[in-house]
């Protein structure tokens, strides 16, 4: 029996009801039964008219940007917000992962320190299960693990991963740390973030881990960060999360619908929960997804 360990330019936008006030009217000019039955017939209509705003203010998006990538037809379907600097929190790791794919071994195994070894349960550790850990429940500490098997340390570590943006035209990219965690002068785009997801999904080993829903180390299971979504979402391929109050809920999907692949990236949601809304809404606005918008509370 295992242990579970929790993880840690609109094109168009859609138009707001609005609340039309009734003119008033001059009673004394109108029959009796327009006067008794008027008042009833707009009473209705001012409750439909607020209903109907009700539901709009349901249905809005608490997100600061988002961007819809079509993968088979090559092409961006839908995006708000493209051009902001913002922080992206773990979604920092999908460079982590790439890095950790160029430069660590995967026909062998890595010997731990002492204190990384009380961390995980294990002495050693196959960059295999470092990438997967990284990218599934979006382990911080394993990604400080293998940022010192490449570089020697955190910092050197972090210099290489603004090198490999500045050779990949990430133009509007800055890292400070292997993770994604707070820190000064630490941003991305919505372009920038699409093409490190393109170049990351390049890597098989990359493509296989983010489609887990778990992963299991030493008699103990990780659940994904993306968990909730599976059960929802026939059409989800797999992901990557990230969370923190500066960032907020930030997402990276790999979507299928319609028989088309495509890229979904979420910024800025107002939390883990809000952040799960905002991407069905925003699937459901442009046609991706057919099921119910839950309430996510």
């Amino acid at each position: 029996m295992t242990n579970r360990v929790a993880s840690g330019r609109v094109y168009k936008r859609v138009p707001t009801t609005s609340i039309h006030r009734p003119a008033v009217l001059e009673y004394a000019r109108m029959p009796l039964r327009c006067a008794v039955v008027l008042p009833i017939v707009l009473a209705l209509l001012w409750a439909g008219s607020a209903a109907a705003q009700d539901g709009d203010r349901t249905d809005s998006l608490t997100l600061r940007s988002y961007l819809i990538y079509d993968v088979t037809g090559d092409s961006i379907a839908a995006v708000m917000n493209r051009d902001q600097r913002q922080p992206i929190a773990s979604l920092t790791k999908l460079m982590t992962a790439i890095l950790t794919c160029e430069r660590l071994r995967f026909d062998g195994r890595y010997i731990l320190s002492e204190a990384e070894a009380k961390t995980f349960g294990v002495e050693t550790m196959r960059a295999s299960k470092m990438l997967e850990l990284m990218l599934v429940p979006s382990n911080n500490e394993i990604c400080r693990v293998a940022a010192r098997r490449v570089s020697g340390s955190e910092q050197a570590f972090t210099a290489e991963m603004n090198a490999k943006a500045r050779q990949l035209g990430l133009s509007d990219t800055r890292f400070a740390n292997a993770t994604g965690l707070p820190a000064a002068d630490q941003y991305s785009t919505m372009d920038d973030v699409l093409l490190l997801a393109r170049v990351a999904l390049t890597y098989p080993r990359i493509r296989q881990a983010i489609r887990l829903s778990e992963v299991e180390l030493a008699g103990k299971r990780y659940d994904g960060t993306l968990m909730p979504l599976y059960d929802r979402h026939p059409g989800l391929l797999g992901g990557k999360t990230g969370y923190t109050r500066a960032a907020g809920r930030c997402l990276v999907l790999l979507y299928t619908a319609r028989g088309r692949d495509y890229i979904v990236i979420t910024f800025g949601s107002k939390d883990v929960d809000a952040g799960f809304r905002d991407a069905e809404l925003v699937l459901s606005r442009h046609g991706l997804y057919d099921g119910e918008v839950g309430e996510w509370e």
